[in-house]
């Protein structure tokens, strides 16, 4: 029988967390599950520790390159078979009653298309002490929040941030209905550091979102992570220009939210344009500022089918 659960676990070197994260998942409450691990052709011992485990539930898949770690984590979503999605992040793990009580309110409501909970943080060896006080509770940065939210409250308060930052927390910290993915598609692979926050905002344009109250998983925060690989490279200068040209696309945005999107691409390209600026006098420009430039072109040249009308009865 299919699975209603997937919890999908991309992977990639993480030798040192992977058995932490799988038994997390295996000791789950919730029974209806199967865990899919999708390793990225790792350097390290992964594969060998995934290969160790006996449980039926357990399917696995190798890449033979690394590829992104975005494209990854769309990999083992294509994957999975379940009518709904957990995920589950190498380095992270789940607490044994985190995939029933996220069921619980997502399996109520056929319009809930993304259930989040608090999370705690584990910090291992991490360049910046001060993270967790700062980032710790994501969650609060919403003015409201009940058991069931509606989606465009939540992205209208997410819009008026400015996507300053990812309150609804990780992928580790969520679970996904997969009619949602199916409707509005999966991470966008132009994003480096916020592709998860991008995916949520999307579904909240369409769907209603559910909120358990109670930390449900563990976010670990190290040095190795591809977050404090980003923030320490700068390869994320991109993101908020593609998040918002991906959000500008939708056709469920009342005309309100359209304009504050546009004033948002407006800030978004003065800033990368200064920064562009500044990579060149560095001697480190990238052909990102090129990619958007010709992606505008194309998306001029078919505007008229990209500007569909809001949802019918939204002001």
């Amino acid at each position: 029988m299919t699975p209603l659960v997937s919890i999908c676990v991309p992977a990639y070197n993480a030798g040192r967390w992977i058995r932490d994260a799988l038994e997390s998942a295996f000791e789950q409450t919730y029974t209806s599950l199967e865990i899919v691990v999708s390793d990225n052709a790792s350097t390290d011992d992964t594969f060998e520790i995934l290969e160790s485990f006996t449980d039926e539930r357990l399917r696995l898949s190798r890449a033979t390159r690394t590829v992104s770690a975005v494209a990854n984590q769309n990999t083992v979503l294509r994957a999975s078979r379940g009518a709904y999605v957990k995920f589950l992040h190498a380095d992270d793990f789940l607490q044994p009653t985190c995939v029933e009580k996220m069921m619980d309110v997502a399996g109520a409501d056929p319009t809930i298309g993304l259930v989040f909970a608090p999370r705690d943080v584990l910090a291992e060896d991490a360049p910046d002490p001060g993270w967790e006080e700062v980032h710790g509770r994501p969650h609060l940065g919403f003015s409201r929040l009940a058991r069931v939210n509606d989606g465009h409250d939540l992205f209208d308060q997410l819009l008026d941030s400015g996507f300053a930052a990812n309150w609804v927390g990780e992928p580790s910290a969520v679970l996904l209905s997969r009619a949602a993915l199916e409707t509005v598609g999966l991470m966008s692979e132009r994003l480096r550091q916020i592709p998860d926050l991008e995916l949520w905002a999307r579904i909240m344009l369409r769907y209603r979102v559910g909120f358990v109250d109670e930390v449900l998983s563990v976010y670990r925060h190290h040095d190795a992570s591809q977050t404090v690989a980003n923030a320490r490279t700068g390869h994320d200068w991109f993101d908020l220009a593609w998040l918002v040209e991906s959000l500008l696309a939708s056709p469920d945005l009342t005309p309100g939210e359209r304009a504050k999107l546009l004033s948002l691409r407006r800030d978004a390209l003065r800033q990368v344009g200064r920064s562009q600026v500044g990579r060149i006098l560095r001697g480190d420009p990238t052909a990102e500022l090129a990619k958007y430039l010709l992606f505008r072109a194309k998306k001029a040249a078919h505007r008229p089918a990209l500007l569909a009308p809001p949802l019918a009865g939204r002001p």
